[in-house]
């Protein structure tokens, strides 16, 4: 009996010592609960979960695999998508130098597929080798979305811990090379597979540690949480924001395309969007480095590459895009966009039409009507003249017709006639037709001067429709190419084929105004500024030598674009939504306001000082008083002619 009872003792001592298997039902339970237990914590809304892993896992990761999906299932809250990586998913990080990822934006992505954007991200790595190519999974899918929560499952168990946190340092930093920063990785511990470390870090940690790539991740890792047995130990979240409200002055690089008046290299221009992003990044203790580009937005070729300023952001050259950056539907599939901020209309900008000759100026002051009632008036004036003459028995009383002709003539153009009546009668009404020509040579004379130094012009084109039959060279800046394509109207299709992508505004309006052999498609904010200190826009009178036509072709906000899942672009739209609620995207209106009048009148004086120097009148101007002479000349050779 005794015997028996020490055999039974024995066998418990062994079963007591025996090491736990590893790779059993237990650990795959334990972590596939702990898993469970995080997303029950912190995936409070419904919403789309990517989950990856690959193919040639152990059993126990495959357990661990089939467990989280089955219970991610049973809780009926979010839509699942599988993926594992594709030989098309070329490694990223396999350096993990401090440099940033310089990848291509389009072409790495998946063919088009109407999914929607992950909310959160399930990794299951056995091997850190693997995780790279899991990582240019993520990036290539439509669902990637690097704002969303991530989860790393990195269950490796045949190393180091030491090892092992270093794999997930690499992880976590190169996934913040591509903006994730809420991420966590799980790890078991080596020497007791039952207790894994969730852990995390704060890429941001002013002064010290400004987010920049060529910062070290090293010894940084914290501790956010434990997992004992399958069951979390400590009831918090896992997930906490990660951006301070404090950054103490780091700096962010922005890169600026120069478009007056949103940016310019010249800190006396209005610099509006500047004005604007500045009062934003206060908001953060933020400080912003501002690299001006003389260049373009981009556009997107045919393999889905980015050209231009969007190029550079893509290749990681600077956190911000801004300069007159209007809503962009490709934009918006690629990159990281802010709310809406100020607005801008869109207007073509043509010649302006030509003067009317000088000559006319002595007809176009009155119209046609009043012109036939002149010339009625005078003709019974001279018929009435002569009437009451020879009815009041008057001494001046002549028989030839040509002699009250000449004296009405006279008193037309405001002299005194060589025959004046002697009878009351006549000499009353002689008085009251000296009245009618004083009042008639005074208006002709008042809406001459108006008329000589205000020319009028010939008949301006307004409309679309009208540019397109004057055989006008037409273009724009590159990006507004692309609002005429998809078009069935021949209006947009003819302005699609005879597009001219413009690099200077200021060129191409002198084109415009001068040259006369372009027409303009620009922004009425560009156009205000560049009329207001190139001289060479404006006449001597002051009035604009271009036409913008009233209507506006579209009327667009501006946006601020960055890489997708830029952190702190969310805390900026934010701010900007603050900003247009209370009035201060108008107060930067306003401001550029006070400025153009400001350049405008000192613009005005520096013309009228110009043209000052030159004579008061020119045989242009006199055009009309030559032809008049003439035409006398002529008239009277003839009637000379005739005479003989």
């Amino acid at each position: 009996m005794c015997i028996s009872m020490l055999k039974i003792v024995f066998l418990f001592s062994i079963g007591v010592n025996a090491k736990l298997n590893p790779h059993g039902p237990t650990v795959v339970s334990d972590f596939s609960g702990c898993v469970s237990e995080i997303i029950d914590g912190n995936f409070a809304k419904s919403g789309h979960l990517y989950f990856v892993d690959t193919f040639n896992v152990s059993t126990p990761v495959a357990g661990i695999r089939h467990a989280i999906i089955k219970s991610v299932h049973a809780k009926l809250k979010y839509s699942v998508k599988i993926a594992t990586p594709t030989k098309k998913d070329k490694g990223i990080c396999f350096n993990n130098d401090n440099t940033a990822i310089e990848m291509s934006v389009g072409s790495h992505m998946d063919h088009f597929e109407a999914t929607p954007l992950a909310h959160y991200f399930i990794l299951i790595i056995e091997d850190y080798k693997e995780f790279s190519y899991i990582a240019s999974r993520l990036i290539r899918s439509r669902s990637w979305n690097p704002s969303a929560l991530f989860i790393l499952v990195y269950f490796s168990i045949t190393g180091s811990d030491d090892k092992n946190i270093r794999h997930a340092e690499d992880m976590l930093f190169c996934l913040f090379k591509i903006n994730v920063i809420n991420a966590v990785v799980i790890i078991p511990e080596v020497n007791n597979v039952r207790k894994a470390n969730i852990y995390s870090w704060r890429p941001y940690e002013p002064p010290k540690y400004c987010g920049y790539y060529n910062e070290s991740i090293r010894n940084r890792l914290i501790v956010e949480n434990v997992c004992e047995r399958g069951k979390i130990k400590y009831a918090k979240k896992i997930f906490e924001s990660k951006i301070p409200s404090d950054m103490m002055g780091c700096s962010l690089k922005v890169l600026a395309l120069e478009r007056q008046p949103f940016i310019s290299h010249n800190p006396l221009d209005p610099n509006m969007e500047s004005l604007l992003i500045d009062q934003l990044a206060k908001r953060y203790n933020l400080s912003l480095r501002y690299e001006i580009l003389n260049s373009y937005r981009g556009e997107k070729s045919f393999h889905g590459d980015w050209s231009g300023a969007l190029r550079d952001l893509a290749d990681k050259k600077g956190h911000l895009l801004l300069g007159g950056i209007f809503p962009d539907d490709e934009v918006h599939q690629d990159f990281e966009c802010s709310t809406t901020y100020l607005a801008d209309s869109y207007t073509w900008v043509v010649p302006r039409a030509l003067p009317k000759p000088a000559w006319l100026a002595l007809f176009v002051i009155f119209q046609k009507t009043v012109w036939l009632t002149v010339i009625t008036c005078f003709v019974f004036i001279a018929l009435s003249w002569m009437v009451l003459a020879k009815l009041s028995r008057d001494p001046t009383y002549r028989t030839n017709l040509d002699h009250y002709f000449i004296n009405t003539w006279l008193s037309n153009l405001g002299f005194c006639a060589f025959s004046r009546p002697i009878t009351h009668s006549l000499r009353l009404f002689f008085v009251f037709i000296n009245l009618y020509c004083i009042l008639l040579i005074t208006a002709y004379q008042t809406k001459l001067i108006d008329v000589l130094t205000n020319p009028s012009f010939e008949y301006q084109i307004s409309t679309v429709e009208e540019l397109v039959e004057s055989g006008l060279k037409c273009g724009g800046s590159e990006e507004l190419h692309d609002i005429f394509e998809n078009s069935t109207d021949p209006i947009d299709n003819y302005f699609l084929g005879e597009w001219i992508d413009i690099a200077d505004i200021k060129d191409a309006l002198r084109d415009v105004a001068i040259h006369r052999n372009f027409s303009l498609l620009c922004s009425r904010l560009e156009l205000a500024y560049v009329s207001a200190i190139i001289p060479e826009l404006s006449d001597q009178f002051g009035n604009y030598m271009y036409y913008a036509f009233p209507t506006n072709v579209f009327t667009v906000p501006l946006e601020t674009v960055s890489t997708k899942g830029f952190p702190f672009m969310k805390g900026f739209s934010r701010i900007l939504t603050y900003f247009r609620q209370h009035g201060i995207n108008n107060g930067v209106i306003v401001y550029f306001g006070g400025y153009l009048l400001r350049q405008r009148a000192l613009l005005l004086k520096e013309l009228k000082h110009e043209y000052n120097k030159r004579p008061a009148l020119s045989i242009q101007t006199l055009q009309s008083g030559y032809l008049a002479l003439i035409f006398g000349y002529l008239c009277g050779t003839i009637v000379f002619i005739v005479e003989i």
